[in-house]
């Protein structure tokens, strides 16, 4: 199944990156940052995307992307931190802003960005030559690095949307994740779809089915404990787990903690005999 990693630098957008990419019906898994690319992970991989972070890419300390994932060759969409990055491991410049950037910001295509032929059409094809976007950061990039090229700024001039010239790579410096972002989808849609050539072929039923394949794989016949709490993650899983194995292989317990709402026992254990729970 084709499927788009998402690599984690601490943004509180990642989780949503990886719902909008399943939202376009591609399986996306979100990975730690400074992981290598194991051929596990890489299975059916089609291109990364690097989320941002509450660190500047300028501190000592700040997550470094695996030298593997570059030298995989595969598509790269990096957004904020992952940008800033990217820039300054290729040489380019990156400084602390003198006005910070954060919120709705316009961003306009560069005209090179919209003539045909260029290596970064088939990202830019298809979006608005200008449109509002949803920035939140500090730095910014004074000057690309080797190699890159700015196609977008925003309307302090800043740059916005860069293009490798000679690899599948791009960075925005906002986020198309967010539904503030205009034509935030699209953009996320034109690299998915367009750049890393991905099909629509994952579904939270065919997810279903597999984990389930997966789980009896693993189970087996054995018996299998799972501890209840009454809550949404807990009940979930026991009715999944009730779903893909005989019911008389799962034993689910519910501890009574004493720290339920009054009759609440009562209704929990009334929703997991509905599940099909003994």
């Amino acid at each position: 199944m084709d499927k788009i990693i998402i690599l984690d630098f601490g943004s509180q957008y990642t989780q949503l990156i990886g719902r909008r990419i399943r939202d376009l019906g591609v399986y996306s898994e979100i990975l730690p940052g400074e992981k290598a690319l194991e051929s596990a992970a890489s299975k059916g991989c089609l291109g990364f995307i690097l989320s941002g972070s509450p660190f500047s890419a300028m501190q000592k300390e700040a997550p470094a992307l695996h030298p593997s994932i570059l030298e995989s060759g595969l598509p790269i969409l990096a957004i904020c931190y992952g940008i800033q990055w990217l820039t300054l491991q290729s040489g380019g410049i990156v400084e602390r802003s003198k006005a910070h950037e954060y919120g709705p910001m316009t961003v306009s295509f560069l005209p090179k960005a919209r003539q045909g032929g260029n290596p970064w059409s088939l990202f830019s094809e298809g979006l608005p030559e200008r449109f509002l976007s949803w920035m939140s950061h500090g730095d910014s990039i004074v000057l690309p690095g080797d190699g890159w090229e700015i196609i977008g700024v925003s309307e302090s001039g800043v740059p916005a949307i860069l293009a490798h010239k000679s690899k599948p790579w791009f960075g925005l410096q906002f986020h198309p994740e967010v539904s503030h972002c205009e034509h935030g989808m699209d953009i996320l849609s034109r690299f998915v779809f367009g750049v890393c050539k991905a099909k629509a072929t994952w579904s939270l039923e065919t997810y279903l089915d597999e984990e389930s394949k997966t789980i009896e794989t693993r189970v087996k016949s054995e018996p299998v404990l799972l501890l209840i709490s009454g809550g949404v993650d807990s009940t979930v899983t026991g009715a999944f787990l009730l779903r893909c194995l005989n019911p008389e292989q799962v034993h689910l317990l519910y501890i009574d903690t004493g720290l339920m709402r009054k009759a609440e026992n009562e209704e929990v254990m009334l929703n997991l005999s509905r599940l099909g729970a003994r």
